[in-house]
């Protein structure tokens, strides 16, 4: 979700570029993500709301009081059963902070100024020790839960994030389940990542629903009456200005939105995107889009264009310089094993008068310089012996080419 979720998840971006995303879970620390403010285009402007939870962001804490300080003046609300409390109606430019108090556990948020456009969302993690086990709870038994539909709720999210030579896609969904209780989906939700995917993952607080093989993420029910937070990501290896991919849905998408961080020229095209525009985010700049719903079985395009990227011919002529050296080295080689022993014994004598002759020159411009042999001579004797040498090297060079 672009909630606690969408936070965690920027976190989880970094951990992946440590280590490269495997089959299993990864473990990013909700904890690193508390009181970190995300501002949102989702939110209406001057919205600011605070999620409260506990150890994992799934682990929610309903009812919990929460504090804002810091504008025109103070304000408390109680987080409601997804653990949100609202702050709507701030006045932008205004400096805020969020705080509670978890079973005598004090948590507050970095101040923050309320933007002009959008609101802010922020996450209020407690200690997983205190009091509740901070694990999530078990999904009812798939035989107990009657057959039943479910789709990916307004607050999933895509989220895109620029490494050295590929992007990361993170998946940040919100699965729901409207009925009063438990449905078994038909089918387990399979999720079939683009052509070229690597390293796919899934993300902590996904829980055991959600496993990865290879470019294929299954998630399997029941799932319990609410939302159900999966998030898994992939990553989609950079090889020129422009990359282009697709992903299917299993189940419909009420809304489709994408935040993708922004390097340089970096932009984002697809049919999915009705409207979108450029945010700053602690420092950084993220494009935010949104577009209309993808039915089931459905997919999304997106194509990034002005991607920073190496170019490729000096790699290329490297590699085709290498490969001319090492051919040409095989064919010495091979050209050297074939050579008979006439061919050797002409190429010594060859050699040898090459060596005579230039031992000759060198004699011949020593004694020019001690003036000790006239002029007339030293000039016939040398045309002669550049000459001889002249052909000399050629028949060494025609040797070497037979």
């Amino acid at each position: 979700m672009l909630t606690l979720g969408l936070v965690l998840l920027f976190t989880a971006g970094a951990h992946l570029q440590a280590q490269p995303m495997g089959g299993g879970a990864l473990t990013p620390d909700a904890r690193l993500m508390s009181g970190r403010p995300l501002p949102v285009g989702d939110l209406a402007v001057g919205t600011v709301t605070v999620r409260v939870v506990r150890g994992v962001m799934t682990n929610v804490i309903a009812g919990q009081r929460v504090e804002l300080t810091g504008g025109p003046a103070p304000l408390s609300a109680t987080t409601n059963g997804q653990g949100r409390a609202e702050f709507p109606g701030l006045p932008p430019g205004a400096l805020v902070r969020a705080t509670t108090t978890v079973d005598g556990e004090r948590l507050e948020s970095q101040p923050f100024t309320i933007p002009s456009s959008g609101g802010i969302r922020v996450a209020l993690v407690a200690s997983a020790a205190a009091g509740a086990t901070g694990a999530t709870a078990a999904p009812p038994s798939p035989s107990a839960a009657p057959i039943g539909s479910v789709t990916l709720g307004p607050q999933s999210r895509f989220v895109v994030e620029m490494g050295d030579e590929a992007l990361s896609v993170f998946n940040i969904l919100e699965v729901v389940n409207p009925a009063a209780s438990a449905v078994q989906p038909p089918e387990p939700l399979v999720f079939d990542l683009p052509d070229g995917a690597t390293g796919a993952g899934a993300l902590e607080g996904s829980g055991a629903q959600l496993t990865v093989a290879g470019t294929r993420v299954t998630v399997a029910g029941p799932f319990a009456p609410g939302s159900t937070l999966l998030q898994f990501g992939y990553s989609m290896p950079i090889g020129g200005p422009t990359l282009s991919f697709e992903q299917k849905l299993p189940i419909p998408l009420s809304q489709f939105s994408l935040m993708a961080q922004k390097v340089g020229a970096l932009e984002v095209q697809s049919p999915q995107i009705a409207e979108h525009r450029d945010m700053p985010v602690q420092g950084q700049t993220f494009i935010v889009a949104k577009g209309p719903a993808v039915a089931a079985g459905g997919a999304f395009v997106l194509t990034f264009s002005g991607l920073p990227h190496a170019p490729l011919w000096p790699r290329n002529l490297a590699l085709a310089l290498a490969v001319m050296i090492l051919a040409a080295g095989t064919w010495s080689a091979m050209r050297a094993r074939s050579r008979t022993p006439e061919d050797a014994d002409r190429r010594r004598k060859l050699e040898a008068r090459r060596d005579r002759a230039l031992a000759e020159l060198t004699s011949l411009e020593e004694q020019h310089r001690a003036q000790s042999v006239e002029p007339a001579r030293y000039a016939a004797r040398r045309r002669e012996l550049m000459a001889a040498l002249e052909r000399l090297y050629a028949e060494l060079d025609g040797e070497a080419a037979a």
